[in-house]
Parts: structure tokens; C-alpha cells; sequence
């Protein structure tokens, strides 16, 4: 019989361990303070969550950060729409992209660009779930 020694971790540095393992981080940018907590607390148990609400930031936020993937809520101006996939382009994001967006009518040429950069589109109200969902989906 021999004396080995068996470590024990209580089930919180179990569960912590292990997120530090397996979490992926995802970059949400949203200037909706609701809608950025609401994405908080419906994925922080499963991602490293990054959290951009400044336009002015996201782009430099995309490239110091490398995320595993970027959740991007679209602005209601298609002013704003346009920079913000301007700032996907230049950056030649190439982990999958999430876009939000509102339920508007919009040039042909801004859904096209929506279509082309993201992997996928929710429309808002968003689902926890599904997004969560989507998410582990894309990241597999």
C-alpha cells in the first residue's frame, strides 16, 4: 500500500480552476447600459466577459484584448452603424462576430454590410439564452 497524497480543493477552486481554463473571452461593445448588464449577467458565468461603451474605444479595445469573439449592439443611427462596421473592417476582426440590432429600416448597403461581417444577427429584444447559445455554438 502506498502513501500517496491526494490534494482537495473545495468545490469553489474546483469550479474556479476550471473557468480559468475553459473561459473564452467575449468583447460585448454597447453604449445601452441595460442592455450591457442584461449580457453581463446572462454570460459571465460562462465567458470572460469584456465590456466597450465608447465608440472612440471599441477599435483599440478589439486589438489590445484579442477576444475570442465580439458582440456588437448597432447603434439606431445608421451614421453610427456605418462606423462601427468601418472600425470591424479596419481592424480585420477574424474571431466570429455577434451583431444586435433594432428592428429598422436601413440602406441596402448597411444590411449587406451587416450580413457580410456578421456570423450572426439578433434582432432586439434579445434572448439570454439564444445568444448564450450562439455563443458556445460559434466557439466550438
Amino acid at each position: 500500500m502506498s502513501n500517496h497524497i491526494i490534494p482537495v480543493l473545495s468545490e469553489r477552486q474546483q469550479m474556479s480552476r476550471c473557468a480559468t481554463i475553459i473561459k473564452k473571452r467575449v468583447l460585448v461593445f454597447s453604449p445601452d447600459a441595460d442592455l450591457a448588464r442584461f449580457l453581463l449577467m446572462n454570460l459571465e458565468d460562462r465567458f470572460q466577459i469584456i465590456r466597450e461603451h465608447r465608440l472612440e474605444q471599441f477599435e483599440q479595445a478589439i486589438k489590445e484584448i484579442s477576444p475570442d469573439l465580439v458582440l456588437i449592439d448597432l447603434f439606431t443611427f445608421s451614421i453610427d452603424i456605418v462606423k462601427q462596421l468601418d472600425i470591424i473592417r479596419r481592424t480585420a476582426v477574424t474571431v466570429p462576430i455577434i451583431a444586435l440590432r433594432a428592428y429598422m429600416s436601413l440602406t441596402p448597403e448597411i444590411n449587406k454590410s451587416i450580413d457580410d461581417l456578421a456570423d450572426i444577427v439578433f434582432y432586439k429584444p434579445v434572448d439570454g439564452e439564444l445568444i448564450t447559445q450562439a455563443i458556445e455554438d460559434l466557439l466550438k
